[in-house]
């Protein structure tokens, strides 16, 4: 048996879950827990074989809640159960080391895939996942210039704008702005403003 922790603030979506593992013969459910905060030592005092964690907590972020698990115990396995598909949290999730990055709209037989992959110590990731991490991955960062001036686009400046705001001329600005493009792989302003955003790169407008 595979005796499986849930960590989600979501009461209906921890539910759910339980349903899920109590019907799978081969698992076990080892218990719940509804936040970020104190999530660590619940992991800690259930040692579940496989814990299903939310990314996204009110209280504390799942990818904090992962390197405090991990940190007290390098051998737990954990699985990111989450609707976020932020090109970020699922690289961080990976580079942190979850065994697994799962959507929970995903069929129930993925969901299960990814508990028993994590119990053999292997990291599941379905296509998309995948895609999404390996595009992260080799992604180039922006500079703190290229990614002021993505900030200040993203609320609606145009370069005469951004150019007083950062104190440029307007030449320097279309020069980040293509550099921005070129490094996002972006075809227009629209376009690298929404990627930089997936990617962690900047906050959202």
């Amino acid at each position: 048996m595979i005796r499986v922790a849930i960590i989600d603030d979501h009461v209906i979506v921890r539910t759910g879950l339980k349903y899920l593992i109590e019907a799978d013969p081969e698992l076990e459910f080892a218990g719940e827990f509804g936040g970020g905060v104190g999530a660590a030592e619940f992991v800690a005092g259930v040692r579940p074989d496989v814990t299903l964690l939310d990314v996204r907590m009110p209280d504390k972020g799942g990818i904090d809640v992962l390197r405090e698990i991990i940190t007290a115990d390098p051998h737990a396995r954990v699985v990111m159960l989450t609707t976020s598909d932020v090109e970020e949290d699922v690289f961080r999730a990976i580079e942190e080391g979850a065994l697994g990055y799962v959507m929970k709209e995903s069929p129930v037989e993925v969901i299960g895939a990814a508990i028993r992959s994590a119990m053999a110590g292997d990291v599941f990731m379905t296509d998309e996942v995948r895609r999404i991490y390996e595009t992260r991955k080799s992604a180039k960062g922006l500079s703190a210039r290229e990614a002021e001036a993505l900030v200040l686009a993203s609320k609606g400046a145009g370069n005469r704008e951004i150019a007083a705001a950062m104190n440029l001329s307007e030449n320097s600005v279309k020069m980040f702005m293509k550099r921005a493009f070129f490094k996002l792989g972006a075809a227009n302003r629209a376009e690298a403003v929404q990627l930089a955003v997936k990617r962690g790169l900047i906050p959202p407008a």
